[in-house]
């Protein structure tokens, strides 16, 4: 429902907060590769270029800075129209992982589509697609949000089935969890029951269980997140190199280019543990600044969301959120042992083209709503009782009063 009562805002400037922190992330994104990269891209062999990664990693910073300023610039309205479409190519997409001529799998998961010069990773695509689709599907359907039948039970098997999909095909519990986790969020601010929030967190423990018990790999990690020294050299040996890169830190760290583990001790370093080299070279303030940073974009959103002028961009504002904030919980924990190891990458900083592109869309996207943010309507209201019923802008800093398109 518009906080306005069906008047549309005219647009503002966008939130700068979340701005300057996605682009402080990709800094230090550039910053890490650059430190980091002569040594992985030795270990390509001869005649690999000594700054491979730092360079492929500009070219995807440009081309998703390119993608975030076109989606900031895009109204939010639109999205709602094309979820549909985008829906479809995520589908077609994790269709192609089927197809062993163009699929691409390592460490046990199929996660990438060859096509020619350039490899996707459908589930990424998939992330936003599905955020998208579902604000679309529960802005038409808020009167039976609460209801089991015509709510939760279509919602939950779309949203069960786009996890599964991603646990099957993909073999990607990481994302799958990101995926229910932001879903679920959106349902519950749509107006999700508590005890139905209650029975998908029961059923979704549930699945979650047998999804483990179905790969010797999965029953692995979480035997080595269980006890991390139990087998350090085999199946524990990823978790012992990253909490040594992390304790090697200390508070100030090794400084800029003098980590030790990136000399091929600590598997992934570039991508999925990326957040244990920040923190061997910057140390217990560094690694702070960066969860502080993910701490203020997960805020800044929810803000967004809660002062969205209607209920599509309220629930798109929260999913994207919650995605970000959930992804970046969900790698840093594992690299701290908080979680069981997955493979998802650190977003904005993690090297990587279809992770770091889709994210960048997702925040244009973040970006555009945060234009058209109102105050609240018990505020709006006060106002209108005071004879002024022009809206606020939910940006603090922002105190001027502007009218409302006609």
């Amino acid at each position: 429902m518009n906080p306005l009562g069906g008047k549309a805002a005219r647009a503002h400037h966008p939130d700068y907060v979340i701005a300057l922190v996605i682009a402080i992330l990709l800094a230090v994104g550039l910053v890490m590769m650059y430190s980091i990269s002569p040594i992985l891209s030795h270990k390509l062999g001869v005649g690999v270029e000594r700054n491979f990664y730092f360079l492929n990693q500009i070219k995807y910073v440009l081309i998703g800075l390119v993608v975030w300023i076109v989606a900031s610039s895009i109204s939010y309205n639109r999205w709602r129209k094309w979820s549909p479409w985008l829906m479809g190519v995520a589908i077609i997409s994790l269709i192609g992982l089927l197809i062993p001529s163009i699929s691409h799998s390592s460490h046990g998961a199929t996660r990438w589509l060859d096509l020619g010069p350039i490899s996707v990773q459908p589930a990424e695509i998939l992330k936003i697609s599905l955020i998208l689709y579902l604000a679309a599907w529960l802005e038409k359907r808020q009167e039976e949000v609460k209801s089991f039948w015509d709510g939760l039970f279509p919602f939950g098997v779309m949203a069960g089935a786009a996890a599964f999909v991603v646990v099957v095909l993909q073999k990607d519990m990481g994302t799958a969890m990101v995926i229910a986790l932001s879903t679920v969020g959106m349902y519950f601010a749509a107006g999700m029951l508590w005890r139905h929030l209650g029975l998908v967190a029961a059923l979704g423990a549930a699945a979650s269980w047998v999804f483990i018990m179905m790969a010797p790999h999965r029953v692995s990690r979480l035997t080595t997140f269980l006890d991390p020294s139990h087998d350090a050299t085999g199946q524990g040996y990823h978790i012992n190199q990253a909490l040594i890169a992390i304790g090697s830190g200390g508070v100030l760290g090794l400084g800029l280019g003098k980590s030790i583990q990136v000399y091929g001790y600590l598997p992934e370093a570039a991508n999925d543990s990326i957040f244990a080299i920040i923190a061997e070279e910057f140390g217990l303030l560094g690694s702070i600044g960066i969860i502080v940073a993910f701490g203020v974009l997960a805020y800044r959103g929810l803000l967004v969301a809660r002062s969205a002028p209607d209920t599509f961009s309220r629930l798109a504002a929260t999913g994207i959120s919650l995605w970000l904030l959930f992804q970046s919980v969900i790698n840093i924990g594992a690299m701290l042992a908080l979680v069981p190891l997955t493979g998802i990458p650190l977003p904005f900083i993690s090297y990587g083209g279809t992770s770091l592109i889709i994210s960048l869309l997702g925040a244009g996207i973040l970006l555009n709503i945060s234009k058209y943010t109102v105050r609240e309507v018990t505020d709006a209201g006060s106002r209108q009782r005071r004879g002024d019923s022009r809206p606020y802008f939910a940006n603090p800093g922002n105190q001027r009063r502007v009218k409302t398109a006609r």
